[in-house]
């Protein structure tokens, strides 16, 4: 078949420039702010001043980066283990032959496709300090009322737990497409030989769906390094700063009109961003060969 008649070069080069023009040009440009003095009372283009690299500087050595950045990389761990091992485990039950797994299915997928807005004021609710549901369940033992969302790390993980319940019909689907292309001759072949199920899942099934647990592990990895909806919308990155990532700490910087350092953090957000899909990207390219 010849490639080039399916799908002619000339076809690309529509979205390339619409894609250069629309995204690149202002991306590029706009991180140049980040070296200057860019602010509320610097609006104007002649009163805006290169300042070389003390934005970064200034960044990297406030308190509040660390902190976003520590919070940034824990949210993403939580959601890339928990989504993929949860996402893994929900498709070898529904992809075997129940009668409900098609509304089951339905079931854990619907959470997927609520607004993260609506998911972070249903769970603002839930961990509310007063009459909130979890601290609710608490008093039916005899425990304390907690403040989920007062304190840092079980600020840290309320969010965690709402974006784990969003995403994980989404890790769902994709691991049982990936399940349902495995031809079951290898499993009736394997059976055939003594192999038990999970003898067949481990040996067999996970090795060949590997492409696809790399898929949910990436989306995970780089959507949970972005989380900023729920964060917003839950604590805004509060109490003070504490449950902040990268994102509020950009739109917080902006909204106290320090646009140049909001831009900085954005630059050094995406160097980190960048260097983490590219590592990962080899590191899952060695996981599927040895596998």
């Amino acid at each position: 078949m010849n490639k080039n008649k399916v799908y002619p070069k000339y076809m690309v080069f529509l979205p390339l420039v619409i894609f250069v023009i629309f995204f690149v040009i202002p991306s590029t440009f706009g991180y140049l702010y980040a070296f200057t003095d860019w602010s509320a009372t610097r609006s104007g283009f002649s009163d805006i001043h290169f300042t070389g690299v003390q934005n970064l500087i200034d960044m990297i050595t406030n308190r509040k980066v660390p902190v976003a950045l520590g919070n940034t990389f824990i949210y993403a761990i939580i959601k890339t283990f928990v989504v993929t091992i949860l996402g893994l485990a929900l498709a070898y039950i529904l992809n075997r032959e129940i009668k409900s797994k098609n509304a089951l299915r339905t079931l854990y997928f619907l959470p997927a496709v609520l607004s993260p807005l609506v998911v972070g004021l249903i769970f603002s609710a839930v961990f509310q300090t007063r009459g909130g549901t979890a601290n609710e369940i608490l008093k039916l033992f005899g425990a304390d009322t907690v403040q989920w969302l007062g304190s840092r790390w079980t600020g840290v993980f309320a969010i965690s737990f709402a974006e784990v319940w969003r995403n994980v019909g989404y890790a769902m689907v994709i691991s049982l497409a990936g399940m349902q292309s495995v031809s079951s001759d290898y499993i009736e072949a394997a059976k055939i030989d003594g192999a038990s199920e999970w003898q067949c899942y481990i040996n067999i099934t996970l090795p060949l769906i590997m492409p696809t647990v790399n898929v949910n592990i990436l989306f995970s990895l780089i959507y949970g390094l972005k989380m900023f909806d729920l964060i917003y919308v839950m604590t805004g990155g509060g109490p003070g700063g504490s449950t902040e990532s990268f994102g509020t700490l950009m739109l917080n910087e902006m909204g106290a009109g320090r646009y140049a350092t909001s831009v900085a953090v954005n630059l050094i957000f995406t160097v980190i961003l960048v260097a983490v899909a590219v590592l990962y990207k080899k590191f899952s390219e060695r996981w599927e060969q040895a596998v």
